[in-house]
C-alpha cells in the first residue's frame, strides 16, 4: 500500500518548490521590465531635451541670420547711396577744376591785359612829361627872348627855381624811402642841402608843415646825406633835445630819417612816417 501521508508531503514539497521559484522569477522578471522601462524614458528625456536645445539653436540662428541680413541690407543701400554721393561730388570737383581753369585762364587774360595797359600808361605819362618838358622849355626860351638873349634859368611847372637848380614841393605825403624813389623817378633826387642859403630858400615854402629832405643815419647809424657825405652836426639847426632816436611811437626801431620840423629847424623821426618832401634838380638854361 502506498504511503499517503509521504507523497502528500512530497508534493506539498514539491508545490512549495514550484511556487516559490515562480514567485522569483515573477520578481526577477519584474525588476528587468523596471530597469527597461527606466533606461527608455531617460533615453526619451534626453533626446527631448536636445531636440529642444537643437530647435532653440536653430531658431536663434535663424533670427540672427534675419538680423544679419537686414543689417547687411542696410549697409549695402548706405554703400550704395555713398557711392552715389561720391560720384556725385567728384563730378562737381570735376567742374570746379574745369570752371577753376577756366577762371585761372581769365584772370591771367586780364593780368596780361592790366600790365599792357600799365606799359601804356607809363608811356603815356612819360609823353606827358616829355610834353611839359617841351612846353618848359619853350617858355624858358621865350622869357631868354624877351630878357634880349640872356641866360635864363628854367625849371619844369610847378618846380621852382633857385640858382641853377629847381625845387619841387609836394602836395602829398610819403614815407622817407617812397619820397626818395618818387624824387628819382622825376629825374631828381630828395633835397641834399649845401649851403645856408639854399637852406633859407626852402624854408620859405615848408613853414609851418612837415617836410622830407635827405638827410638819414639809417645806412650807417651817423648823419649822412644821400650823396654819402657827412653830415656836420650843429645842434643850432635841430629842434631842442633832437636828434633824439626815440623808440616809444610803436613802429619799431628808431627814428632815421631827417624832416623840416613846423619852424624850419631839423627833427629826427621814423621813416615810415607820411610827410611832404622836396625834390632837387638841376635847372636848364635857354
Amino acid at each position: 500500500m502506498r504511503d499517503t501521508s509521504a507523497t502528500d508531503d512530497d508534493e506539498h514539497d514539491d508545490f512549495d518548490t514550484m511556487d516559490n521559484t515562480a514567485f522569483w522569477r515573477k520578481e526577477g522578471s519584474l525588476s528587468v521590465t523596471a530597469a527597461s522601462i527606466g533606461c527608455s524614458r531617460w533615453r526619451v528625456c534626453v533626446f527631448t531635451v536636445l531636440a529642444v536645445l537643437l530647435l532653440a539653436i536653430i531658431i536663434s540662428i535663424s533670427l540672427t541670420k534675419m538680423q544679419v541680413d537686414r543689417r547687411f541690407s542696410a549697409v549695402e543701400s548706405d554703400m550704395k547711396n555713398m557711392s552715389q554721393s561720391l560720384v556725385s561730388l567728384m563730378s562737381k570737383i570735376q567742374h570746379l577744376e574745369n570752371h577753376g581753369a577756366e577762371v585761372v585762364r581769365g584772370v591771367n587774360g586780364l593780368r596780361l591785359s592790366l600790365n599792357s595797359l600799365q606799359t601804356q600808361a607809363q608811356d603815356f605819362f612819360t609823353e606827358v612829361d616829355n610834353i611839359q618838358e617841351a612846353v618848359s622849355q619853350l617858355k624858358c626860351r621865350f622869357n631868354t627872348l624877351q630878357n634880349n638873349n640872356t641866360q635864363h634859368q628854367c625849371c619844369p611847372s610847378d618846380w621852382k627855381v633857385f640858382f641853377s637848380h629847381c625845387y619841387y614841393f609836394s602836395d602829398n605825403g610819403k614815407s622817407w624811402n617812397e619820397a626818395r624813389d618818387t624824387c628819382v623817378n622825376m629825374k631828381a633826387e630828395l633835397l641834399i642841402l649845401k649851403n645856408k642859403e639854399e637852406k633859407e630858400f626852402v624854408i620859405k615854402y615848408t613853414r609851418p608843415l612837415y617836410y622830407w629832405f635827405g638827410l638819414s643815419d639809417e645806412r650807417t647809424g651817423q648823419w649822412e646825406w644821400l650823396d654819402g657825405t657827412l653830415y656836420e652836426m650843429d645842434d643850432s639847426e635841430w629842434m631842442p633835445g633832437q636828434p633824439d632816436n626815440w623808440q616809444l611811437h610803436g613802429l619799431g626801431g628808431g627814428e632815421d630819417c631827417a624832416h623840416f620840423h613846423s619852424d624850419g629847424r631839423y627833427n629826427d623821426d621814423h621813416c615810415s612816417r607820411n610827410y611832404r618832401f622836396i625834390c632837387k634838380s638841376h635847372a636848364y638854361t635857354a
